[in-house]
């Protein structure tokens, strides 16, 4: 596939699972991405449907995530007449990869269990809208 990201990075605050006028999950993803000793790119990552709702329940601020997007161009020109250049990523799939401790001890108190929530996932889960099957 053309025009595609591939990455690895941390969410940087807590996800908001809102929804389009079609009724369709969206969530914003900001990623910090650590690209080597003390350089981070911080980028936004939009997924939709199953992606956005999966990821909304199962990821908050800190956990890393490796997430798969499509780059679409989002150029425009203003009332003025200037032009301004800019990237989406259109997620579409969306790997998570580890949390953060402090965010399972407090889905285990609200949850009121001893159980691992990320065990069924084993290592890692991936979560894909299927679009490009």
């Amino acid at each position: 596939m053309n025009n595609t990201l591939i990455c690895i990075g941390r969410i940087t605050k807590d996800l908001e699972l809102r929804y389009t006028t079609n009724n369709k999950a969206v969530v914003n993803i900001p990623l910090a991405i650590n690209n080597g000793k003390d350089d981070t790119t911080f980028i936004d990552i939009v997924v939709y449907g199953n992606v956005a709702e999966m990821t909304h329940k199962y990821c908050k601020k800190g956990d890393l995530i490796g997430a798969q997007a499509t780059i679409k161009n989002n150029n425009w020109t203003d009332n003025n007449g200037n032009k301004h250049y800019d990237y989406k990523f259109m997620g579409y799939k969306v790997t998570f990869l580890s949390t953060k401790k402090e965010n399972v001890e407090e889905v285990k108190k609200e949850e009121n269990t001893n159980d691992d929530i990320f065990s069924q996932f084993g290592e890692q889960i991936s979560i894909d809208d299927g679009f490009l099957d």
